[in-house]
């Protein structure tokens, strides 16, 4: 019994090994990096004399002499001609797209990563320390099958699968991607751990002001992020403390099936951060499309088929609302009646927006500029200009700023996924602070033309009505 255990468990790895797995995950990494990469191309095309040629920043023969110090090797390293660098430029660009369409993946993965590591290394200058990151996965990549799903290679590739799936060379090339995918992964676990632990040892992480320090360097902060954060001391220490459990946590919840989405869905929302409030975008960016990696393809089918299934409920009862009007009475009653700023552009092109994610006729729009509204409904009108307000048509307690945005986002099916980050910033204080700054600097044409008050003055805070 124990040698056919051992039979059974050795079949098990054989058949895991030689079928390839994590393919849609591979496509998406691809498809991710690809962008990345051509954003890199295109974002500093103007630039890119002065950025990677012989008349910008490192002269030629500078570059020439590093590289053979350092024993690297690039494609811009054979001649100082603009033309030269130009044709190398350009090639780049068209592998890169090439690369990100998934035509002839293996060949295209190979000049890809040739072309992006060329780049990169004309000028080390201008990293983010994302580079190092996309330089190992793109390298670990090029075992892997990338075009498998989402790319002009899938037809065929999926024709051909049947013919030749028991042959060795199929086999070889499944466990060669298995392992390919298997070092991003590892390397990514590698990776957070170690930058965990070396957190830990920090005195700035200990007491949970390292995000505070982090802010004071203007190269890698948001001004109006920095502002929100540095005046709120819990949101620094929260932040603090999250990084490094997140990071810490990630390569023992990963491995669980359900602790892993947590952990996931943790480090994207780190990096996120990272994107929004230090600027970093192009190395988080990167650290995202990673994470491609750690779904397998049944638990994308699984996400597939769920979202499906929800979208066929949601259109059913759209397409059915009519027929059942007399079971819609408890809907009706959680209908919210909206005071915006009708002589504001900005308020009316946010009007209608909502009015076309209003599914279920939940929302009714009045401008508090109309004749009798405010006293009708007893609003202050030197309030209602500062903020856009709203109240239950079946009770009277009204809202104002982040709170009114939140009670219409509760009813808005589109706007869901987002309603439990609006309710987070709102608890973190800083909700109707980015509120308030966005509506401090909108505009306002009065009806029948434009005088002195064509704009609106610092938005001062409103009470909260109980």
């Amino acid at each position: 019994m124990g040698n056919a255990l051992r039979a059974n468990t050795k079949r098990h790895w054989l058949d895991w090994l030689y079928r390839e797995e994590f393919l849609i995950g591979a496509s998406l990494a691809r498809i991710g990096f690809g962008l990345i990469i051509l954003y890199m191309y295109l974002i500093h095309y103007a630039q890119r004399y002065l950025l990677w040629s012989d008349a910008g920043l490192i002269d030629h023969e500078t570059y020439v002499a590093a590289s053979m110090k350092d024993h690297s090797y690039s494609l811009y390293m054979f001649s100082p001609s603009l033309a030269y660098f130009d044709l190398i430029y350009h090639l780049g660009i068209v592998v890169t797209i090439l690369y990100l369409i998934g035509w002839k993946g293996r060949i295209i993965s190979v000049l890809n990563f040739i072309f992006t590591i060329s780049l990169m290394d004309r000028n080390v200058l201008i990293s983010d320390g994302g580079d190092n990151i996309l330089r190992l996965v793109l390298f670990y990549l090029l075992f892997a099958n990338t075009t498998a799903y989402f790319s002009a290679d899938a037809k065929e590739y999926w024709r051909r699968r049947p013919l030749v799936e028991h042959t060795m060379w199929y086999k070889i090339k499944a466990v060669l991607h298995n392992f390919a995918v298997l070092f991003c992964i590892v390397n990514l676990c590698i990776m957070y751990l170690a930058s965990g632990l070396y957190q830990v040892m920090g005195e700035v992480w200990h007491n949970g002001t390292a995000v505070y320090y982090i802010l004071q360097v203007d190269e890698y902060s948001h001004p109006f992020f920095r502002d929100l954060i540095l005046h709120n001391d819990v949101l620094i220490v929260l932040s603090t403390y999250a990084a490094i459990i997140v990071k810490l946590a990630f390569p023992f919840l990963l491995f669980n099936r359900i602790t892993k989405y947590l952990v996931v869905g943790g480090v994207i929302a780190f990096h996120t951060g990272i994107a929004v409030v230090m600027g970093l975008i192009t190395f988080s960016a990167i650290m995202c499309m990673i994470d491609f990696l750690l779904i397998t393809d049944r638990e994308y089918l699984r996400m597939h088929n769920g979202l499906a299934r929800l979208w066929r409920r949601v259109r059913l009862a759209l397409l059915t609302r009519t027929r059942r009007l007399g079971r819609m009475e408890p809907v009706r009653a959680q209908r919210v009646i909206v005071f915006y700023d009708g002589w504001c552009p900005m308020c009316q092109a946010s009007v209608r927006t909502l009015k076309k994610l209003d599914w279920f006729g939940l929302l009714r729009f009045v401008s508090f500029r109309e004749p009798g509204v405010c006293d009708m409904y007893g609003l202050d009108p030197q309030k209602a200009e500062q903020r856009m307000h709203s109240r239950r048509v079946n009770d009277m307690v009204m809202r104002d700023g982040i709170h009114a945005f939140i009670q219409i986002s509760k009813r808005l099916v589109p706007m869901w996924p987002i309603s439990p980050l609006l309710c987070l910033a709102n608890l973190l204080g800083i909700g109707q602070k980015a509120y308030d700054f966005v509506a401090s600097r909108r505009t306002i044409l009065p009806a029948g033309g434009c005088d002195d008050a064509c704009y609106l003055p610092q938005a001062r805070p409103a009470k909260q009505d109980a």
